[in-house]
């Protein structure tokens, strides 16, 4: 099994809500690497899940909460321990995109690393920027345990975005190949001659941009 999932939807509402100060909890400190395993993680999505009524429920709620909800804890990331975490966010076609999401889950189950939270999200249509990321269909984010075997399982995941016809998000990605780079990103060349063009002596670099072969 590939676990279940809760689905949240919203609406504009014609009620307004008069906005208040929140204060936002804090994860008070760096958990230990054994911390993290799937029992830890089974307990954590099982009360995840019985947050929600088994009928389902309505709320009000201002934008940002419902948008962004990790900005009411600050300091998540420490729960993955000092040695952080990798993200893996990718979107697929809407043309099996069913299938490549599920080839997707299932090698993070069977590489045994442990994620706390799987967003699952529909994606509308692309952008006209070289370097944009949506395209129609499904996007899928993945928080996974920064370990020496990650590398391996974030090259699968590159390799079955891929076949898929998908691509991976640049502004989460920290593993991403340039050969996967190139096809996932068509326009790069377009880019790449508008970026020789104002930054010749490539002034502007990063490690990213060189491990893509951007310069």
């Amino acid at each position: 099994a590939l676990g279940r999932g809760i689905l949240e939807t919203a609406e504009p509402s014609p009620q307004g809500i008069a906005p208040r100060p929140e204060r936002a909890r804090r994860f008070p400190f760096d958990a230990p690497g054994w911390m993290l395993n799937r029992a830890s993680v089974r307990a954590f999505n099982a009360a995840y899940w019985r947050r929600v009524p088994a009928g389902g429920e309505e709320r009000l709620l201002p934008y940002r909460k419902f948008l962004y909800p990790l900005d009411a804890i600050h300091g998540w990331n420490r729960m993955y321990g000092r040695a952080g975490f990798r993200q893996l966010q990718c979107v697929v076609p809407q043309a099996g995109g069913a299938a490549a999401l599920r080839r997707l889950l299932e090698a993070v189950s069977a590489s045994g690393d442990a994620s706390f939270l799987a967003v699952l999200k529909s994606m509308g249509r692309a952008g006209r920027g070289l370097l944009s990321f949506a395209m129609p269909g499904y996007t899928l984010a993945l928080d996974v345990p920064a370990r020496p075997g990650s590398a391996a399982l974030f090259a699968a995941l590159e390799r079955i975005t891929l076949e898929a016809g998908g691509r991976i998000y640049l502004a989460k990605d920290s593993t991403l190949s340039a050969a996967g780079f190139a096809t996932m990103y068509p326009d790069a060349g377009r880019f790449q001659e508008i970026r020789a063009r104002v930054d010749p002596q490539h002034r502007l670099s990063s490690d990213m941009s060189r491990r893509l072969g951007l310069g």
